[in-house]
Formats: C-alpha cells, sequence, structure tokens
C-alpha cells in the first residue's frame, strides 16, 4: 500500500468558494422550476427545502448544501441518522445525512487546505430539475453559476431505493479531485453492528497519523473511535441487528470511486463534539464511498467524474 505524499501540485482555483447567494434570487429561481406531483419545495429544520412524499418513499433534500437529511421507504425506518444537535443555515456544515465532500478531503492532498471536507457542503444549490417515474421522484441539484474552479451536480433518486449519483467538472485549471458522500448510516448501537465487503483490504489509519495497516480478513466490528481510509470501491454490508424497527441490513454499492472510509468518534472524541449530543455516537456509522488521498482522480480542464452509491435496506 501506498503512503499519502504531500502533493507539491496545489491548484491555484480549487480554493475559490463560490460567493454567497441573494436568497431571494436563488428561491425565485428554484420556485420557476416545474415540480411534479409528491415534489413540492417548502421548509424543513428552519430552512428552504425540497420535499418528497410519494408511494415510494419520503425524503427531504436542504438546498443548502444539496444536503439530503432523510430518506425512508415506505413500511421502512429512515436510512439516515441526522444529529438533533446539528445547526441549519447558509453556509453551515450540517451533521449528518448524506453531506457532500469535495473538491477536496479533510485537509486535501497537500494538508493545508483552510476549509475541511471543501466547499460543496457550504453553498446553496439550485434546483435544476425533478421528474417522476412512478413511485420514484428524481431531484437535480446544481452548484451556482459562479463556482468556477469547479462545477458540480448531484442527482438523487428516492424510490424502493435510494440513488446519489455526483458529477464534478473542472474550471480553467487542471484538478487533482477528492470528493465523497458523508453518509451517516442510522443503526441502532454502532457497537453490535458488522461491516463486510471490506476484508483484507489496505487502509490508512486517521486516528494514528494516517499510518498503513490492512483491514481483518473478517467482518469488521467496531469497538473504539475509528477513523479508516480503506483501498476498496465495493459493495459493503452493514449488519444491524438491534436497529429499532427490527433486524436490517444496509447495502452500500458504489461507482466512480476508489476508496471507502468508515468513522466514528466513539465516547473518546463525542465530548469535543459540539453538535452530536454525548450519547449519540452510538447511534450511527459513517460508510463513506470516495475518491481520496491517493485515490484522487487527475481532471483536465473542463473533464467531468461521476461518483455514485446506490442504497438498499433489506429486512
Amino acid at each position: 500500500m501506498t503512503s499519502n505524499p504531500q502533493s507539491s501540485h496545489v491548484e491555484p482555483g480549487t480554493a475559490e468558494v463560490p460567493a454567497t447567494q441573494d436568497p431571494v434570487a436563488a428561491a425565485a429561481r428554484d420556485a420557476a422550476v416545474p415540480l411534479p406531483e409528491g415534489v413540492v419545495l417548502g421548509t424543513a429544520h428552519g430552512v428552504d427545502a425540497v420535499l418528497v412524499d410519494t408511494p415510494a418513499a419520503t425524503g427531504t433534500i436542504l438546498l443548502d448544501g444539496a444536503h439530503l437529511t432523510s430518506y425512508v421507504p415506505a413500511g421502512g425506518q429512515d436510512l439516515l441518522w441526522m444529529s438533533p444537535s446539528s445547526d441549519f443555515g447558509p453556509g453551515v456544515a450540517v451533521r449528518g445525512g448524506i453531506p457532500l465532500v469535495g473538491p477536496w478531503f479533510g485537509p486535501g492532498r497537500d494538508l493545508a487546505r483552510p476549509v475541511k471536507h471543501g466547499w460543496l457542503r457550504n453553498v446553496r444549490w439550485d434546483l435544476v430539475s425533478a421528474r417522476r417515474e412512478g413511485g420514484t421522484a428524481e431531484v437535480t441539484l446544481r452548484t451556482p453559476e459562479d463556482a468556477v474552479a469547479v462545477r458540480a451536480e448531484v442527482v438523487f433518486r428516492l424510490g424502493a431505493q435510494l440513488d446519489v449519483d455526483l458529477t464534478l467538472t473542472a474550471g480553467p485549471r487542471r484538478v487533482e479531485l477528492e470528493a465523497a458522500l458523508h453518509t451517516y448510516l442510522a443503526v441502532g448501537d454502532v457497537r453490535e453492528i458488522a461491516i463486510s465487503g471490506l476484508e483484507g483490504a489496505d487502509f490508512l489509519d486517521n486516528t494514528r497519523d494516517l499510518a498503513e495497516d490492512v483491514m481483518p480478513e473478517e467482518p469488521l466490528r467496531l469497538t473504539g473511535s475509528t477513523d479508516r481510509i480503506v483501498e476498496r470501491a465495493g459493495e459493503v454490508r452493514i449488519e444491524d441487528g438491534s436497529a429499532p424497527g427490527g433486524a436490517r441490513r444496509l447495502v452500500s454499492a458504489p461507482r466512480g470511486t476508489s476508496r471507502t472510509i468508515v468513522w466514528n468518534p466513539w465516547d473518546e472524541l463525542v465530548g469535543g463534539m459540539a453538535d452530536i449530543p454525548d450519547e449519540d455516537w452510538t447511534r450511527f456509522v459513517c460508510i463513506e464511498p470516495a475518491v481520496a488521498k491517493d485515490g484522487f482522480v487527475a481532471l483536465e480542464p473542463g473533464a467531468s467524474h461521476r461518483l455514485g452509491v446506490t442504497y438498499r435496506i433489506e429486512g
């Protein structure tokens, strides 16, 4: 396994964050988009949102950060965990759901980015379109026009399963792209789950200064603070025997990725996190499809990369 080199190539444009949008003008643009039955513009957590309610699923997408905060398939429980202590609003990094990370991951490959995990989650996105196919609703959002260094578009499909596809396009300069879907999966008790699909893979341990290590040959059971960048891009399954609605299996099937991040702060770190109640660390695990560290994607000017994931909940 290769180590995590500090890149000597710093993209002059990738740190350019789009300006704060005029909320009145942004709301007017969103209101002009035709919406099918079961998809409406409204509010959630006190901010503007796209609300989905069809026979197949319900969901909530905040326009700030294009942030999916809830996905509930018909007859089921929410796939996602949301912190009851999270803040919301312009520029806020919401805790829970599916934050969109990019165009760098963490502090970036050069370890020098001033904003952790990039700016995708910190800007208001524009609603582009919404449509229905049977019970499945498809909602597309795009970064504002002044996002020059990197442009992004995300498509959410909410039905019997959840599909998320994020496409990032380089502007006038070459970009060493890192991105992730920082998904907070709701579980009954993180101490009781088993994670399979990552057996035997190399990983970087971010709890030990990115030390190199190898995943066990059996399903992973978390026993402490975990932050692993795993060199695996296949399907991951989470067996959750303690889920509130009864035992379930969560399946994450990524595409266009090179890494899978596994994260939970445990009681060791949660006390220093103001937006997670001390007792709530047991209620989620982050399984994040990503292109990150040595698994970055080199984008020439105008080139694009799409990463995505399908989530299924199995009884």
